[in-house]
């Protein structure tokens, strides 16, 4: 869906506005996501000419593995972006909008990965993998 969206992270070391196309939220059980977020990730995503930064003197880059890296800011430590290595779009934690966005949270992904101490319990699509 097509919208404009800010976030801004807590310490305001990366502001940004989003624009286009936004996909609704994928919630990843993978062990990564649980690593990076200390529960499951749930993540938007946007074509990366789609984001304008205003501030982003905290944002590093890890790379995570040999197909992806994660984006985070150095001094507050919010988890922000996924990015697959070679992709034109950007997955951000979809946590890190102001106010309502508007998305809806559409399916569930690396469900075999996840967690002991939760169900999941919605009645959203669940994936043992990733699925576009």
């Amino acid at each position: 869906m097509k919208k404009t969206l800010t976030a801004i992270c807590l310490c305001k070391g990366v502001k940004f506005k989003t624009s286009g196309e936004h996909r609704n939220v994928s919630n990843c059980h993978c062990i990564q996501c649980r690593k990076t977020h200390g529960i499951y990730g749930a993540y938007s995503n946007v074509k990366d000419k789609d984001i304008k930064f205003i501030n982003k003197k905290t944002l590093r880059w890890f790379k995570s593995s040999n197909n992806a890296k994660r984006g985070f800011c150095n001094k507050c430590g919010a988890s922000i972006f996924f990015k697959f290595k070679n992709s034109d779009n950007v997955s951000i934690a979809a946590g890190m909008f102001n106010g309502k966005t508007g998305l809806k949270t559409m399916r569930n992904i690396f469900v075999g990965t996840k967690s002991d101490f939760y169900k999941i319990t919605d009645k959203l699509p669940k994936f043992k993998r990733f699925s576009n």
